[in-house]
């Protein structure tokens, strides 16, 4: 009995002292883990590709040293959006003065997504490349191309950004069996900017530093002044309505029409743009009703799309206004109109905006209406036509000037 009774013990006493042991150890792993949990997490690296060319429409069979220094250009702009570290693309002109625009357009942008506190690099990103027009003559090449953008930027989790049908036109030269781009004209960011009109290197040097200050301005007054005004008060306005806008209507319409067109509407693409059209269409599915009373009018009355509504100031439901297609027309309608017809709060803080309002862009004019598809973590995505464009951040649409109206209903 005293036998078994001393094994009883010894066993008891094993057992705790491995209970004990257990214990400390699980401590010492919590402890381990805890200290792992409070280090950040490395991000997760997306392998770059060697290129970014997703598909290539080429019917006219352009030459392949000719496709390939397009191609070249291409990789080399997408790969510094796509890790904010610029590639030089002066090797790849011919001209001096075209190289040294692409390589600051480039800058400015670059420059300008750094300023964030948030990941502006690219999880994914890829472009379709369509020849619309191709001529040979000698030693030159001009090659039209319509160029497809698709990122996926770090900070929106998987929203895909796309912008269509972006203009570009190259012109290349070959020399001793050398192809370089002599010119090229594209319809996009701040390239564009410092092309047009600019005769000299100086030209370019002047309007790079303009617009850097500028852009650098105009992020300061967003983070310092807007955003802080944003989160101390919530929107309100003393504005009456007798109906409410419908934004989830609107919204919905921009999202099925950001890329092709109503064939009930006339279709202003080719006659300065149909970005207004486009958003005036989408207020109107959002309930906005047509104004046709008064000075100030809004309205668009189509009896056959193929023709383009004539202007009319009277009141009578036909015929269209300039408010509902022109940028700055509308903007001054909704700012100036009273009684009935959109009522609308122009000028409003940019950090207000919510789906389905107006958001007008322009560097030194008002030139581009968009509308506000998502707001995801503070972050205002848009759509618009003419560019078309699906859910692109507002971050990286860089104009000078961002004027945000805030839809609210009509009368």
């Amino acid at each position: 009995m005293k036998i078994k009774n001393r094994l009883l013990m010894v066993a008891l006493l094993t057992g705790m002292t491995l209970f004990i042991l257990l214990g400390s150890i699980s401590v010492k792993n919590r402890k381990e883990n805890n200290d792992k949990e409070d280090e950040p997490i490395p991000p997760v690296v997306d392998v770059m590709p060697d290129s970014f060319l997703n598909e290539l429409s080429d019917p006219y069979n352009v030459p392949e040293k000719v496709m390939k220094l397009i191609i070249d250009y291409m990789d080399a702009y997408y790969k510094s959006l796509y890790t904010l570290e610029q590639v030089d693309t002066t090797d790849l002109f011919s001209n001096e003065m075209m190289a040294n625009i692409s390589n600051k357009a480039l800058d400015i942008v670059i420059n300008y997504r750094r300023k964030y506190d948030f990941d502006f690099m690219m999880k994914k990103a890829y472009y379709d490349l369509k020849v619309f027009n191709y001529e040979h003559t000698g030693n030159t090449y001009k090659v039209d191309i319509l160029e497809d953008d698709h990122f996926f930027f770090s900070f929106l989790n998987g929203i895909e950004s796309s912008a269509y049908d972006i203009d570009s036109y190259f012109t290349i030269v070959e020399k001793d069996g050398e192809y370089r781009i002599e010119d090229l004209v594209k319809y996009q960011g701040y390239y564009q900017c410092l092309y047009e009109d600019s005769a000299s290197l100086s030209d370019v040097e002047k309007k790079y530093n303009y617009y850097s200050s500028e852009l650098k301005d105009m992020f300061a007054y967003n983070e310092e002044v807007l955003k802080i005004k944003s989160a101390r008060k919530p929107y309100s306005s003393d504005l009456s309505y007798r109906i409410p806008y419908n934004r989830e209507a609107a919204v919905a319409y921009a999202d099925k029409y950001y890329h092709e067109r109503n064939r009930e509407w006339y279709n202003f693409t080719d006659e300065g743009g149909n970005c207004q059209n486009y958003a005036s269409q989408s207020l109107l599915a959002g309930g906005i009703q047509m104004d046709y009373t008064g000075d100030l009018q809004w309205k668009c009355y189509v009896t056959d799309p193929e023709y383009e509504p004539e202007i009319n100031g009277e009141e009578t439901k036909s015929g269209r206004t300039r408010s509902w297609v022109g940028v700055d027309y509308f903007y001054n309608y909704v700012l100036n109109n009273e009684g009935y017809g959109l009522v609308g709060d122009v000028n409003a803080n940019l950090y207000y905006a919510e789906p389905g309002d107006i958001i007008i862009v322009g560097n030194g004019s008002l030139s581009h209406t968009v509308i506000v598809s998502k707001v995801v973590d503070g972050h205002i995505l848009v759509n618009s036509n003419s560019i078309d464009m699906k859910d692109y951040p507002i971050e990286a649409y860089t104009y000078l000037n961002v004027v945000l109206i805030k839809i609210l209903g009509c009368n």
